[in-house]
């Protein structure tokens, strides 16, 4: 029902519009376009990564997302996990913080609505005249994380597409 919406396939052509002129700046890559439920996994993964950050005992670097996306199938999902086993946290406040998944998922999307760069984050959007075509609303304030922990070096996000921002756009996926 979510893709279907007219301001989440108008969010869509933006996005795609970026992508196109990245491909055409980067000629020789291959990077496809991953969709709109990537885009918002995406998004939704960086807030939950840093809302979880707060409690577990890990910083936000030592964690890392995995972003499941198969839209022939009906298959999403994200996995936030970490591969150093340091003293910085523990893997016990890690897992507890699973136990709690729903308050932090409540806390991740709190934070996503503002942004301390608001407005200009959130009305953000990819043109040609732009140094971020891969990305709609998103910043180092609200969704960029440390780049050894997201799998697309902080490429492929829009808050927008999350939570209703400052703008209100209209195409966000949770209420």
């Amino acid at each position: 029902e979510w893709l279907k919406r007219k301001a989440v396939r108008d969010r869509d052509k933006q996005l795609q519009g970026g992508h196109a002129i990245w491909l055409d700046e980067h000629e020789k890559s291959t990077r496809e376009y991953f969709g709109l439920p990537y885009y918002m996994l995406h998004s939704f993964s960086h807030l939950l990564l840093t809302a979880i950050s707060m409690e577990c005992g890990y910083p936000p670097s030592s964690l890392k997302e995995r972003i499941y996306a198969r839209f022939s199938q009906r298959q999403y999902g994200v996995l936030i996990y970490t591969g150093s086993p340091d003293a910085e946290g523990t893997l016990g406040g890690l897992i507890e913080a699973g136990r709690r998944i729903s308050s932090h998922v409540k806390r991740a999307l709190e934070n996503g609505r503002l942004c301390s760069n608001d407005p200009v984050c959130a009305f953000h959007a990819p043109s040609e005249h732009d140094q971020l075509p891969l990305l709609g609303s998103a910043c180092h304030g609200c969704l960029l994380v440390a780049e050894p922990s997201c799998e697309q070096r902080n490429d492929l996000l829009d808050r927008s597409l999350v939570i209703s921002t400052v703008e209100r756009l209209g195409c966000e996926f949770f209420k």
